[in-house]
């Protein structure tokens, strides 16, 4: 069975980085630590904690960085995969994602 999204965790310690150069369909979902985001053409400045999840809202640069030890898993669903609906948070998050899904999009290194 296929699985209904592309899975990435990643680990930073305090004031490291991460960029993710092309957000287009991509879900952040925080599992330890705190984050913030900065996503470029937006004004705002995204904290995010434990269980909390954000979903870009354009193809642009987000840079994710560490407030202290942080994990967190980037998500972007599978082109032409039939899955259940999921509720909650998660179902917003998944609505987010199948909106701007791109086929053939790869993660930011």
């Amino acid at each position: 069975m296929d699985a209904p999204a592309e899975f990435l965790r990643v680990v930073l310690a305090p004031r490291d980085v991460y960029v993710l150069d092309d957000a287009a369909d991509v879900g952040i979902v925080v599992c330890s630590g705190c984050v913030w985001l900065t996503q470029a053409g937006d004004a705002r400045d995204i904290v995010l904690n434990p269980g909390q999840s954000f979903a870009a809202s354009h193809a642009v640069g987000v840079v994710i960085t560490a407030r202290r030890d942080a994990a967190f898993v980037l998500m972007r669903a599978k082109a032409g995969v039939t899955r259940a609906r999921p509720t909650g948070w998660l179902a917003r998050l998944a609505a987010a994602i199948e909106t701007r899904r791109r086929p053939g999009a790869t993660f930011g290194a």
